[in-house]
């Protein structure tokens, strides 16, 4: 069982409507706890495509994709608040009109800070000081880095819009399904994607860069601008363009509808009277 495109837009809804209105204590927890499934599968990630022979060529993209997802999928089914899937959601709640740009903003604000807390501190002691990033994976960490950082601006503001509508997919996709192993495919597909298409996501970027900067391999002027744009293009591609889109489509465009309909079943008489 799952439910119907237009009833995914009034859960959407109500959903973002909860997230915005959770309490800072709440907010901040469950932020930390999705940043530090986002940090750990880039962890898994890294140690999977790094132990892997350079030989195997684009297969080594590909077990790496299939493993970052389980951030994600853990996220979704325990808890945790993240802010490209809060992009479809609260953006939703906002169009909808049950919470106001204010709600909208300072939940967009706690849960970027609170996620970064997470996935950098899964760099900084997980990553790092645990040394689980270092010795022989110190290279595909730094090349992991390097190829975040080396999109232009522009090129990492549309890479970003694509990542999102994939992410966001497979958050719609997880909130669709009424069962576990639903939730766990529509989460891992959309999400295996954008790994694969190499797009960009903030909060997995918040991790790589980090852990590629203590690694020696970045520098922090170039992680502040890669997030900026990153952020941005992950706002347009999951709140503009697919929350926007649904929103038109079975909000706006299918209300018109009933409108229409309702004047055409109009009476007839009572319409020739109002017209006298």
């Amino acid at each position: 069982m799952s439910l119907s495109p237009k009833e995914l837009v009034d859960e959407a809804i109500k959903r973002g409507k909860a997230k915005a209105e959770y309490s800072t204590l709440t907010t901040a927890v469950l932020g930390i706890m999705a940043g530090v499934f986002i940090g750990l599968a880039g962890v898994a990630m890294i140690r999977t495509m790094g132990s892997m022979p350079a030989e195997w060529g684009t297969f080594v993209n590909l077990l790496g994709a299939l493993i970052f997802p389980f951030g994600l999928i853990c996220l979704l089914l325990v808890g945790g608040e993240l802010v490209t899937g809060n992009m479809l959601t609260v953006t939703m709640a906002l169009y909808g009109k049950v919470i106001t740009f204010q709600q909208w903003l300072r939940n967009m604000f706690l849960v970027t800070v609170f996620n970064f807390v997470g996935a950098a501190g899964v760099a900084v002691f997980f990553g790092y000081f645990s040394n689980t990033l270092q010795g022989a994976f110190v290279e595909r960490t730094i090349a992991v880095a390097m190829g975040r950082v080396a999109d232009a601006p522009l090129q990492a503001f549309l890479s970003g819009i694509a990542c999102n509508i994939l992410v966001c997919t497979g958050v719609y996709m997880n909130m669709a399904s009424k069962d576990f192993i639903g939730k766990i495919f529509g989460t891992l597909l959309p999400i295996t994607g954008f790994v694969i298409a190499g797009y960009q996501h903030v909060v997995a970027n918040m991790f790589l860069i980090m852990a590629g900067i203590l690694a020696g391999g970045v520098t922090w002027s170039q992680f502040a601008s890669n997030l900026l744009f990153v952020w941005l293009g992950n706002l347009v591609g999951g709140g503009a363009i697919l929350a926007g889109s649904y929103f038109l489509a079975f909000k706006v465009g299918m209300k018109q509808t009933t409108t229409t309909s309702n004047a055409v079943k109009k009476d007839p008489v009572e319409g020739i009277l109002e017209n006298e």
